[in-house]
């Protein structure tokens, strides 16, 4: 059982942070660990 899931968790924000990134041509990082979990990140450009 994976810690959103107790948390309560949709993974709605992951998708809105997807959308927003895109609009500014940038993409979301994953790194995942079976049996560990998983990382997520991103970087803006300074505008």
């Amino acid at each position: 059982k994976g810690r959103s899931r107790e948390q309560g968790g949709s993974g709605l924000g992951l998708a809105i942070v997807k959308h927003i990134l895109e609009a500014h041509q940038q993409a979301v990082n994953v790194r995942s660990t079976l049996g560990v979990g998983t990382t997520f990140g991103f970087t803006l450009k300074k505008v």
